[in-house]
């Protein structure tokens, strides 16, 4: 197997450059339901999943936690979100809420962390962080929101958490065993999985620091939004927006069948931190009244309408976009939302013609340049695709997909060393995107360097968890990258975890076989 040839799952490249594999995503959901309904206990269940009681004595020490293995308790984790919850893929979302993610972080004085956001295609209002600066957000929740300033407050909120290191001072305070037995009883928890065994630890874990949890809480949610409130006058948003979206989230949970989850409304009360978060804002009335240097609140909005245009069944998502189009101010944004309805449907042209009336309202807009863009490779017009991609990227130079897309269109044109140029400026500004490591990996093998072929494609089939395809060009990676030290170190690692994944993964195979 050459690594340009390499088997694949799920297209992102020449027949479809915008839409992810729908059929494997619905499947992928399927698959998901029944661990979903753990979702009311997931970030209780991050804080106490990386809690093991080692049943050492009173007096010994515990574990001090380094940096490197909180940001390893992290990437593992996070291997464990990706195979059980399906991730919008879409780049232009993803691109658009890390900008948000990096005017905040941007104000801190200095962070160790390299902050990476997914949304979770899923409609339970939630959001979460865990260690290493990986932060999650739920469709659900952004449905729940009416601006950026109300996304900024939940993300800022999250880093809130992963800059005082709550839960890896938990971790320290708890005697640890191990870093993996820690993520060990994080699958058990969230996840479901680990036997009997690991099941019963778990259970025993979560009675055994049931109060400790909500004491951990009380103390940490307060400090998390305190700073997420500071983070929030400091990058130029509004902190009313706070207090508005917690205001929105207990109507919510007041209503019958709601789907907040408990730890919201309980650790603490939501009208709690309502009253001190609107005492603070009341404090500072100049903070309060800092004009916002924001980019255009309609990528919000057009946010919103591709979480429905792209994400729900599409008689339900024309419905919702129809009727939110009555809304004079959501007008432009439902239009929008429809335009990409079209190019789910194949239907290039139409949606071009929606784009275009857009653009009138959004003319520096990278999601509807984007778009555009896409819709003129659909109908194999790459020189017009090529040129609107290039004025994304005047409009913002750092905007991840405008670069993704750009390169995609030059490779269709034979100028693989110009995709290459621009592939590895995408990786750089968002080095956890699965799709942008696979072309990297398919461009790469056809300039024949095939040692970082082999590595991105192996990084491609790991984040994808196809553990067989990824061990396979890690080795090959492994061979070809022998003169370069610090690859190889990454490549070995890489190697040594999968191979344990994949011994439990064949093992839990034979398990199940006994009992059919």
């Amino acid at each position: 197997m050459r690594a340009s040839e390499a088997p694949r799952k799920t297209t992102f490249g020449q027949a479809s450059i915008l839409q992810h594999d729908r059929q494997e995503t619905a499947v992928t959901t399927m698959k998901t339901l029944p661990r979903i309904r753990m979702l009311r206990r997931l970030v209780g269940i991050i804080l106490l999943g990386l809690m093991i009681w080692s049943g050492m004595g009173p007096g010994s020490p515990a574990w001090a936690l380094s940096l490197s293995e909180e940001k390893e308790i992290g990437r593992k984790a996070l291997q464990q979100v990706r195979q059980y919850f399906p991730l919008v893929e879409d780049i232009e979302l993803l691109a658009y809420v890390q900008s948000i993610v990096n005017r905040i972080t941007k104000t801190l004085d200095s962070t160790p962390y390299q902050y990476q956001v997914f949304i979770i295609n899923n409609d339970t209002p939630n959001a979460f962080a865990i260690p290493g600066g990986y932060v999650f957000i739920f469709r659900g929740l952004i449905d729940l929101m009416d601006d950026e300033d109300q996304l900024a407050s939940i993300l800022g909120h999250e880093i809130g958490h992963v800059e005082a290191r709550h839960i890896s001072h938990r971790i320290e305070e708890s005697r640890i065993i191990n870093i993996a037995a820690i993520v060990g009883v994080l699958a058990a928890l969230f996840l479901g999985g680990g036997g009997n065994a690991s099941s019963a630890l778990a259970i025993g874990t979560l009675a055994g620091a049931q109060t400790l949890q909500l004491q951990y809480s009380r103390e940490n949610e307060e400090e998390a939004d305190r700073l997420g409130f500071k983070y929030l006058c400091d990058s130029g948003y509004n902190p009313q927006d706070m207090v508005t979206i917690m205001a929105s989230m207990s109507r919510t949970r007041l209503q019958p069948n709601s789907r907040v989850p408990s730890y919201l409304s309980s650790h603490p009360a939501l009208s709690e931190r309502i009253h001190y978060l609107q005492q603070l804002i009341d404090k500072e009335p100049i903070r309060k009244k800092k004009p916002a240097a924001k980019s255009s609140q309609g990528d919000f909005l057009l946010m919103k309408a591709v979480l429905i245009s792209d994400y729900l069944d599409t008689h339900v998502a024309r419905e919702k976009l129809m009727a939110m189009a009555q809304n004079k101010d959501l007008e432009a944004a439902a239009t929008f939302g429809l335009a990409r309805l079209d190019l789910r449907e194949n239907q290039a042209e139409k949606a071009l013609n929606k784009f275009r009336q857009v653009i009138l309202q959004y003319p520096n807009s990278p999601m509807v340049l984007g778009s555009m863009g896409i819709a003129y490779f659909h109908m194999g017009r790459l020189e017009e695709a090529r040129k609107v991609f290039s004025s994304a990227l005047l409009v913002g130079a750092n905007n991840v997909a405008s670069h993704f897309r750009l390169a995609m269109v030059l490779k269709d044109m034979g100028r693989t060393d110009e995709a290459l140029e621009h592939l590895y400026q995408a990786e750089r500004l968002a080095p956890m995107i699965p799709e942008i490591h696979y072309e990297l990996g398919v461009a790469l093998g056809q300039k024949n360097d095939l040692g970082l072929a082999h590595y991105y494609l192996g990084s491609y089939y790991r984040q994808r968890k196809d553990l067989k395809v990824a061990i396979f060009h890690y080795e090959k990676a492994r061979t070809l990258l022998a003169g370069v030290p610090a690859k190889r170190i990454e490549v070995d690692e890489a190697l040594r975890e999968l191979k344990g994944e994949k011994v439990k993964q064949d093992r839990e195979k034979e398990e199940k076989k006994k009992f059919h």
